[in-house]
């Protein structure tokens, strides 16, 4: 089966108060962090890269790595509209059968978790699969193709948790051995690890 990447970096940072994915964690600016962890994958697992955003130096850099860049002019519309942008464009590739979304603002997560979600997902013949530690899910998130058009109704802030919450019989959970992976950094001073008032965990 062959399957795509899709990389979120599109948000306005509003909580954060500025572009987050520049904002260097542990020395690092944080996208560079996920985007170094996906060049690591196996290149039979991805069939293709999509990087959906709105900042244009992060395009022109993950352009040179081999990702198709989609430009998102409107932000404001929610991640809704980044998750459109990415089906629409995979919807171009009739080979393509599913759909794996990560997200730029998780800069503990490791190529090693995504490789793994892939390969228990497709061992478990589930529609849909993502992340999970304990009963917290999160991302990465994948969806066959079956479920794209659902993608494509979404509207606002409303990501692919919907979706998997409509249909959990078809959803495959993988636990991730540290719960830090799925950590979502929302404010500057998350590095510092106050995480019990700072941390957000939120799932496409």
């Amino acid at each position: 089966m062959e399957k795509a990447l899709v990389l979120l970096a599109a948000g306005d940072g509003r909580r954060f108060g500025g572009n987050k994915l520049f904002y260097p964690v542990e020395g690092i600016p944080m996208y560079k962090r996920i985007s170094s962890q996906i060049l690591t994958l196996d290149k039979e697992i991805f069939s293709a890269k999509i990087l959906v955003t709105q900042y244009q130096d992060i395009g022109r850099e993950l352009e040179k790595q081999g990702f198709t860049v989609i430009m998102n002019h409107c932000s404001h519309l929610g991640i809704s509209h980044s998750i459109k942008l990415a089906v629409l464009e995979a919807e171009k590739n009739e080979n393509l059968q599913a759909l794996c979304f990560t997200v730029c603002d998780q800069p503990w997560l490791t190529g090693k978790t995504i490789e793994k979600l892939i390969c228990q997902w497709e061992k478990s013949k589930k529609g849909m699969g993502c992340t999970a530690f304990s009963k917290q899910t999160g991302n990465p998130a994948v969806f066959e193709r079956k479920y794209w058009k659902e993608l494509l109704e979404l509207r606002g802030d409303k990501g692919g948790k919907k979706v998997i919450m409509s249909h959990q019989e078809d959803v495959f959970y993988m636990q991730v051995e540290h719960e830090k992976e799925l950590w979502d950094i929302d404010f500057p001073t998350q590095e510092q690890g106050d995480k019990d008032s700072q941390i957000h965990q939120i799932m496409i």
